[in-house]
């Protein structure tokens, strides 16, 4: 079966954050956010169809804290039938046993279950520019959550849920000077790596930004082609680790970007304290390089990745995870690791607890095949 954690990017700094979180109690944090951009055509995997995609945050916390999709349905899933993460990120807050909240910002569609409200217009499609034009109060906004949330543990996981977010990271990227084309994962098989750079180009071109343009401007950056995500989760994360608090980004490709921003706003100092936790599909994905991508921002920035496989679940759906069909999602991998963490459990308990929570999500009894 091999390790539970891979330390795929600073691993010596990985494995030293790994055991202050031992045995430690963390809460976490998921924002939810929409940004018009996921609705290009062919542009995300994120949801079963692309009219129903701007629900898959929603979606996404109801599935986590109530164990059932209210807005749609079914579960959410990729339009070739394989169920979204939500049920990754619920199995391992259970085996955890810490809490999960949800901050919405700039949110087409609510979820029906308790999610604190950031006023924010949702973001728009970046091709045109002006995409988050309320950034700077959103960094701020995200301060006093991070603030909230060290108030409540020294050990916080922030996760998110955006369609479409791979691109916004990507455009931020290359906008605060990294080659990211061609290197960040997604939702779907083979990354949409040629229409994600056509997007991000149009909008740093739409927006007068040159490549590496923004570095003296960084929240300018994700004003006019980021998304409301973003800035929230800068916000947080640096509040908290000023705070004392320890922080794991939950995600691949759209944290290593709020890892970026951090660093530009604040410097790469900054990013002491933190470590990208994600799956091992992100890190593992052919299409990619976020491994990589890390190592530019912050020779020190650890990645944590769960060694999830699930080539012998008995869910039929589940084992399409391990031809790269989903990857990551709602802070899944970092929830992961904190859940391995934290009660020291297996991996192999881990895995059961997902096949147990995929038997209640896909209606099939345990033993049964979804």
């Amino acid at each position: 079966m091999g390790p539970a954690i891979l330390y795929t990017s600073a691993a010596d700094s990985g494995r030293a954050f790994a055991e202050r979180w031992r045995g430690q109690q963390p809460v976490m944090c998921c924002v939810l956010a929409h940004t018009d951009t996921c609705l290009i055509s062919g542009l995300s995997a994120a949801g079963v169809s692309e009219e129903l995609r701007p629900l898959t945050p929603a979606a996404d916390a109801e599935v986590v804290l109530a164990g059932v999709p209210l807005c749609l349905p079914a579960l959410p899933s990729n339009p070739l039938g394989a169920p979204g993460p939500a049920g990754i990120t619920r199995a391992a807050a259970r085996l955890g046993r810490f809490e999960v909240s949800f901050v919405g910002v700039g949110l087409r569609v609510w979820p029906l279950v308790e999610c604190q409200r950031v006023a924010a217009e949702p973001g728009a499609n970046i091709e045109h520019g002006e995409a988050v034009p309320e950034a700077r109060r959103l960094l701020e906004e995200g301060r006093a959550l991070g603030e909230q949330l060290a108030r409540r543990s020294s050990r916080i996981v922030l996760g998110e849920s955006v369609p479409g977010g791979t691109t916004t990271a990507l455009a931020v990227l290359l906008a605060l000077g990294y080659a990211a084309d061609g290197r960040v994962s997604g939702s779907q098989p083979g990354n949409a790596h040629v229409l994600k750079s056509r997007v991000a180009h149009a909008a740093l071109e739409a927006a007068h930004i040159e490549l590496g343009g923004a570095r003296q401007d960084p929240i300018g950056a994700v004003v006019q082609l980021g998304d409301p995500m973003q800035p929230v989760v800068a916000g947080a994360a640096l509040a908290a680790v000023e705070s004392g608090a320890s922080v794991l980004l939950a995600g691949g490709s759209q944290m290593l970007a709020v890892a970026a921003l951090i660093a530009a706003v604040s410097g790469p100092r900054a990013l002491d304290g933190m470590a990208v936790g994600t799956t091992r599909w992100i890190v593992a994905d052919p299409a990619a390089d976020v491994a990589g991508l890390a190592a530019e921002i912050s020779s020190s920035l650890p990645i944590l990745a769960v060694n999830l496989d699930f080539s012998t679940s008995r869910h039929l759906a589940l084992r399409t995870y391990e031809q790269f069909m989903v990857k990551e999602g709602v802070g899944a991998g970092g929830a992961c690791i904190a859940g391995l963490l934290t009660r020291e459990v297996t991996i192999e308990a881990l895995h059961a607890a997902i096949d147990d929570v995929y038997d209640e999500l896909l209606g099939v009894r345990s033993g049964g095949e979804g």
